[in-house]
């Protein structure tokens, strides 16, 4: 499989668990994207970086479980990938969300270029809508409608939910307490283990930050950014391939209200 086409996999199965089963119809607790967040983190007290503190959770709760502690909430969702062959991919999904009410809609921007069977870049975006049990897809002039009765968008929820997701955390190190995107955090770094134990590359950058919201220790914002060699600096093995993804929480228990394109009517019989 070659590598915008597995990045997209790898995307793809993550935001089937969050978009379609992060909020179960109970609540489970009582609880960046590409980068910098607009709301910049603001460290208070913070300690040394690289100190352990102890008394300071590292392990977050699972995607599914923390955004389904909330009353509503947007997030976005960022994966980069490219290589020293040219091929990228780019996927980034951004979904507002009522859990109370069980309505979202979401937008999905792709981009990628595959050296080996494209000719140009690819791109689309297309966005969803939930709204009770109606479902419309699409974007500009074509959308798809669809409903499904009470039932099967129940069952939709039980079996999505029987399975979260978290992301990549190694030997997590406390940095300090801090403000982001309006939410009380703690923040910590990480970095990837394992790049060449078994094939020889070199991870140039490996770099990851997250912050867990004190209340709740869910993600807020995570960050990750790796380049890795295939082989040594100046040898002619040496291909690059760069790795980033966020997660993006904000808005949190802001009300939200949603409503359907003109254009998504039911297909006339």
């Amino acid at each position: 499989m070659s590598r915008p086409k597995l990045i997209k996999v790898m995307f793809i199965l993550m935001t089937v668990f969050i978009v379609t089963a992060c909020n179960l119809p109970i609540h489970l607790g009582d609880n960046k994207v590409g980068g910098d967040s607009d709301d910049a983190a603001q460290a208070t007290d913070a300690p040394a970086q690289g100190i352990f503190n102890n008394e300071v959770d590292p392990n977050p709760v699972g995607l599914q479980e923390g955004l389904g502690s909330l009353d509503s909430y947007n997030l976005t969702l960022y994966v980069y990938s490219d290589d020293s062959t040219g091929a990228l991919t780019e996927i980034t999904e951004t979904i507002d969300r009522s859990v109370v009410d069980k309505n979202q809609h979401t937008i999905t921007v792709q981009r990628s270029f595959d050296p080996e069977n494209d000719e140009t870049e690819n791109s689309s975006t297309e966005e969803s809508y939930m709204i009770g049990n109606a479902t419309c897809t699409g974007s500009g002039e074509e959308w798809t409608y669809d409903e499904m009765t009470a039932q099967e968008k129940e069952m939709l929820y039980v079996y999505k939910g029987m399975i979260d997701v978290l992301p990549l955390i190694n030997d997590p190190q406390f940095v300090g307490e801090e403000t982001v995107n309006g939410i009380e955090t703690n923040h910590f770094t990480f970095k990837v283990a394992g790049i060449g134990d078994t094939s020889g590359s070199v991870a140039t950058v490996n770099q990851g930050d997250y912050w867990l919201a004190k209340d709740g220790n869910y993600i807020v914002n995570y960050h990750l950014k790796l380049q890795v060699q295939s082989a040594a600096e100046g040898t002619s093995e040496a291909e690059t391939s760069n790795i980033e993804m966020a997660i993006d929480l904000k808005n949190i228990n802001v009300p939200l209200t949603f409503t359907m394109p003109e254009l998504c009517v039911p297909d006339s019989e």
